[in-house]
């Protein structure tokens, strides 16, 4: 059992990042930004899933239920399964710190609640970095005390914003003028110590309460959740509800099957009777 305050570093997880990365190649000069994003997407073949925690947390109790790099090294394997923010940004820091990067955990805050949600930050060429692979974020963006915007095309993008007043940051999606606050944190890293106590509560957060997937394919960023299901490409937005259509995208393009589906289900069916 993992002592709450006890969670070591993830980079003693080695023999499971280099499986994890062994079919990954980069010809170009590193250590690199451009190696970090290349790496990150790479990573990002871990869909954002909440299914295997859910069925985690109806299998054990306190930080037993963390997945930490060896078991999600195993699910993907197995059953193409990832993880959320906290055990992908666990498993993303052990990455670059085993590939000789600075990599540490943020806490952020969703809209609706505090410490709801975490990232990494890199420390490289003088200048930190956010990348973050719960909100698909993988190329590096550079945190400053100012505002910058990373642009998908020419109505869509990224905009990192600094507020002088409360020292934070602030992430929004802006699509056709339209802009969207999904989080805010400050940028100073938290010890793991304190990092699991955050992640044990994430169990008991709202958006556990029903199945979530995100994931990102080309040019597309693929979202369900429950019978919701919204495909965004820099051009389009489509959104359906539709169970059948909802699990035809769950089995057919994030791979995972659909007696996992519902071994999930079954979980969450428990929790609320």
């Amino acid at each position: 059992m993992i002592d709450n305050f006890a969670l070591l570093g993830p980079a003693k997880y080695e023999q499971e990042i280099f499986r994890f990365l062994k079919d990954f190649r980069f010809d170009e000069p590193k250590p690199s930004l451009e190696h970090i994003a290349e790496v990150s997407r790479y990573f990002s073949r871990l869909p954002y899933e909440n299914i295997s925690k859910i069925l985690k947390r109806g299998q054990e109790l306190g930080t037993q239920r963390l997945r930490l790099p060896d078991e999600v090294t195993s699910d993907h394997f197995e059953w193409h399964a990832g993880g959320t923010c906290f055990s992908l940004t666990y498993f993303l820091c052990g990455i670059f710190t085993i590939l000789g990067y600075d990599a540490q955990p943020l806490i952020c805050h969703l809209n609706w609640g505090q410490n709801t949600h975490s990232a990494v930050t890199l420390q490289f060429g003088g200048a930190r970095y956010l990348v973050d692979p719960g909100y698909m974020i993988f190329r590096p963006l550079l945190l400053k005390k100012s505002s910058i915007e990373a642009r998908l095309s020419a109505e869509t993008g990224l905009s990192l914003r600094f507020d002088p007043e409360l020292d934070e940051y602030a992430v929004y999606t802006y699509r056709k003028g339209q802009f969207v606050r999904r989080y805010r944190f400050d940028d100073r890293p938290v010890p793991w110590e304190q990092f699991s106590k955050f992640w044990d509560a994430s169990f008991q957060l709202p958006g556990m309460d029903d199945l979530t997937l995100t994931r990102v394919e080309g040019q597309e960023m693929i979202f369900v959740q429950g019978d919701f299901i919204k495909i965004t490409s820099p051009e389009t937005i489509e959104k359906i509800r539709e169970v059948n259509l909802a699990e035809k995208i769950i089995k057919e393009r994030f791979g995972i099957p659909l007696e996992k589906l519902e071994e999930a289900r079954y979980v969450l069916n428990q929790r609320q009777k």
